[in-house]
Formats: C-alpha cells, sequence, structure tokens
C-alpha cells in the first residue's frame, strides 16, 4: 500500500480524481454549489501525500498550495455574496496580481533591468489573467470544468517537461480533480460548480504555469500558449447540441492550445525532431 501511494502516477492522478469524483457525488445532494468543492479536495489530496501541509519555512511552492486554498475560501464568498460584476474582475485582477508578486519577490531580487521587468509584468499579467478569465466562467459549467481540465493538465504537463517533478504533480492533480468535475456535470443532471471551483482552478494553472517559468526551465512561450485556454472557454458552443457533446466539445477546445503547449516543449526538450 505504502509504495502505491508514493506512485507519482497514483499521487497526482487517481488519487485526486477519486476523491474529487466520490467528494463531488456526496456534495452534489447538497445543492447550491457545493459540488465545487471537490475540486480542491482533490488537489488538497496529492498536496498531504506529496508535500504535507507544513507551510514553514515559505516557498514559492508552499506559497501556491497556500494561495490555491485561499483561493477556495474567496469562491465560497463570491457565491455567497455575489459582487457586481462590473467592477470585480479589475479588482480581482489586482488581488491576484498582489499574490503572484508575494510568490515571485525571491526571484525577482535575484534580477534587474530589463530582465526584473519583464518577469514581474509577464507573470503577473499571466496569473491574473487566468484567474479572471476561468472566475468568469462560473455560470457556464460545461465551458468551465473543461477550461480548468485543460490548464491543470497543460501546466503540469509543462512543467514535468520543465524538470519540475513536483509542480508537475501539482498541475496534473489540478486536471484530474477537474476532470472528476468535468464527469459529473457532463452525465449527470444540471450540476452547479460556482466560483467555489473557478476560482481556485485559475489561481492555482496561473502560479503552477509561473513557478514552472521562474523555477524550472518552461519557457515563455508555453505560457503564451496555455493563456489560450481560458479564452478557448468563452468560445460560444451551439446550444442545440446534445448536452455530453457540449461538454466535449469544450473539453476538446480547451484542450488544443494546452496540448499543443505540451507537445511543443517536448520536442524542443528532446522528445521527437520536430
Amino acid at each position: 500500500m505504502h509504495d502505491l501511494l508514493t506512485n507519482p502516477a497514483i499521487q497526482a492522478g487517481l488519487i485526486p480524481f477519486c476523491t474529487a469524483l466520490l467528494l463531488g457525488l456526496l456534495l452534489k445532494r447538497m445543492g447550491w454549489y457545493w459540488t465545487g468543492l471537490a475540486l480542491t479536495a482533490g488537489f488538497a489530496a496529492t498536496v498531504y501525500l506529496v508535500v504535507g501541509f507544513q507551510f514553514q519555512p515559505w516557498t514559492g511552492t508552499r506559497k501556491i498550495i497556500a494561495l490555491g486554498l485561499g483561493a477556495a475560501g474567496l469562491g465560497m464568498l463570491l457565491d455567497i455574496y455575489p459582487w457586481s460584476r462590473r467592477w470585480f474582475s479589475g479588482l480581482l485582477f489586482i488581488i491576484m496580481g498582489a499574490a503572484v508578486l508575494w510568490m515571485i519577490w525571491p526571484v525577482l531580487q535575484r534580477r534587474a533591468g530589463l530582465d526584473l521587468w519583464m518577469a514581474g509584468i509577464g507573470s503577473v499579467v499571466f496569473g491574473g489573467w487566468c484567474a479572471v478569465a476561468l472566475e468568469s466562467l462560473r455560470s457556464k459549467p460545461v465551458q468551465a470544468v473543461g477550461a480548468a481540465v485543460a490548464l491543470g493538465f497543460g501546466t503540469g504537463g509543462v512543467a514535468l517537461l520543465g524538470a519540475s517533478a513536483l509542480l508537475g504533480e501539482l498541475g496534473l492533480a489540478l486536471g484530474a480533480a477537474a476532470g472528476a468535475l468535468w464527469l459529473l456535470v457532463t452525465f449527470t443532471r444540471k450540476t452547479d460548480i460556482g466560483s467555489l471551483a473557478m476560482l481556485p482552478a485559475g489561481v492555482l494553472g496561473g502560479l503552477i504555469g509561473i513557478g514552472g517559468h521562474l523555477y524550472a526551465e518552461v519557457p515563455w512561450y508555453s505560457l503564451a500558449l496555455l493563456a489560450l485556454v481560458p479564452a478557448c472557454g468563452h468560445v460560444s458552443i451551439p446550444t442545440q447540441w446534445p448536452h455530453r457533446l457540449q461538454a466535449l466539445a469544450a473539453l476538446i477546445l480547451a484542450g488544443a492550445p494546452a496540448g499543443i503547449a505540451v507537445w511543443l516543449l517536448w520536442h524542443v526538450a528532446g522528445g521527437v525532431p520536430l
């Protein structure tokens, strides 16, 4: 049993998927947006097995975990007390930008000049975009979970290829947990997931991608491709299509740029010549 629990495929794939699926089925009976909590729970199960919940001293990875868990709490508040969407997106972008700077500050302190500004501004823009764009899909469960799955597996895949096994596992765990929600949204009656799921999905996806770029060897163009994932989630899908076909189309559409990002980095890293 110990060998199974230390297997990366089990830790980052089976455990978060099963945790999110089983908890999602239970929480769905409670109504409201409680099913969305399953995504964070699945991710947290992997965190417990891989690194635990010891946050001191603060490292980049521990900050990612803490911010992701905090995002779930903020997402719950947003579902309980909906704010005006006219100005909230800008506020959320600022909050996420501050979180990104807190995470990468040790890295920025070692840089200077143009390199400093490019790393700081690029990270803030990518992180803020992922958080805002995915959270804004809260009312579209089909597109939302498709984008969350793609962003999780996309960031996890490029992080692994960028020589960060830990960030890779966390990204894949996010994708696996989101995959469980995708099944619930696709094959059960109307399932609402809300900001409770989408805000931590966007925050974690953005931060893991940034971490892979600054702490490992993920190139900037990988993040540029991954930034298209939330954008694809906003593409309209014909409502006259059967529900399951809509879910599949949303997953394929969002997964396309994520798959290209992983494929391209795999070739650059020495997979197969282009």
